[in-house]
């Protein structure tokens, strides 16, 4: 499965998609290596575990608030995130993901930290921050009073919904935040991110959304789709990267033309032949895990999961 995401993992560390993608499975029962590098696939630092807070509250909560026309709960909103935050801090800190006979699919309040599993500093004011910082992007998109009300004006909101389609006979598969359809107009993509900063754009990743949706729409799209989808040109779908965390809400726009569409499609076919020479198509026990290079840049070991079982050419270059 090809995702671009996971590209730009195997361009910065080949090894480190091929446990990802490969190796981690988290329906192994009686392998404790396939087992261990599962749960090593799950670690999150706290900055993306707060993302991922924030992402499904407003996914799992807000949109069907919007999707039924009621109105919108803040302190509801706000008490859930910290329920889930309390929740996962605990079964975090307690690494409950390695108990015998856990179930990660089955387990609501599942999250596994760097900080806890490595026994690094998790200092009581870094979580503070985190909770402060999930409460500030919950809290800057519900005072965008317009872009609820247009989100509002909206016939379907559809959240973290996967997408499938073949590239070059690969299974190509994307996930957007959040899709906003309309009865006569063609659909938005909105792309959440709870960065600090904000100092990166992602127009190429909400181009791959915009992909996506147009081969879904034109193949088989999802039942819930409005059936005049199929009806819109791409290059009028609306692009939208929305930085939650930042003071002024910072919301950049895009557009699908068709220079992008074609560094797009010159990015996929070089990944695709890459990964594929790579045997990145194969399942486990049918690869060659020595096919697949290490990193040469330590700075990319400091925040992997696998460094403790992996020995990469960064090291060996440090070492010598």
């Amino acid at each position: 499965m090809f995702t671009h995401t996971g590209y730009k993992i195997f361009q910065k560390c080949e090894l480190q998609w091929y446990f990802k993608n490969i190796v981690a499975d988290g329906r192994v029962k009686n392998d404790p290596f396939r087992k261990e590098v599962t749960i090593l696939s799950k670690l999150d630092s706290i900055e993306s575990w707060r993302g991922k807070i924030v992402d499904d509250i407003v996914s799992r909560l807000l949109v069907p608030t919007i999707n039924r026309k009621m109105n919108i709960d803040r302190g509801y909103l706000i008490g859930e995130a910290d329920r889930q935050f309390d929740a996962q801090l605990e079964y975090a800190a307690f690494q409950k993901y390695r108990e015998p006979g856990r179930k990660f699919s089955q387990d609501a309040d599942f999250a596994a930290l760097f900080n806890f599993e490595f026994g690094l500093d998790c200092s009581e004011q870094a979580l503070i921050d985190a909770r402060k910082d999930i409460h500030a992007a919950l809290n800057n998109l519900l005072d965008d009073g317009e872009f609820i009300s247009y989100l509002r004006s909206a016939k379907l909101l559809v959240s973290q919904r996967s997408l499938h389609y073949q590239f070059s006979g690969l299974p190509v598969s994307s996930k957007p935040d959040l899709i906003v359809f309309f009865e006569d107009r063609p659909p938005h993509i909105v792309d959440w991110k709870v960065h600090t900063f904000g100092i990166h754009t992602y127009d190429e990743q909400l181009i791959s959304y915009a992909v996506a949706l147009f081969k879904v729409a034109a193949t088989k799209p999802h039942v819930d789709f409005p059936v005049n989808l199929k009806s819109h040109q791409i290059f009028d779908y609306k692009l939208s990267e929305y930085q939650l965390l930042h003071p002024d809400r910072i919301r950049r726009d895009y557009e699908v033309t068709a220079e992008r569409l074609e560094e797009l499609s010159d990015r996929m076919s070089r990944g695709v032949i890459e990964m594929y020479q790579k045997g990145c198509h194969k399942k486990y026990g049918e690869s060659d895990p020595s096919n697949f290079e290490t990193t040469y840049y330590i700075e990319n070991c400091h925040t992997c999961s696998f460094k403790n079982i992996c020995k990469t050419k960064a090291y060996e270059n440090v070492s010598h």
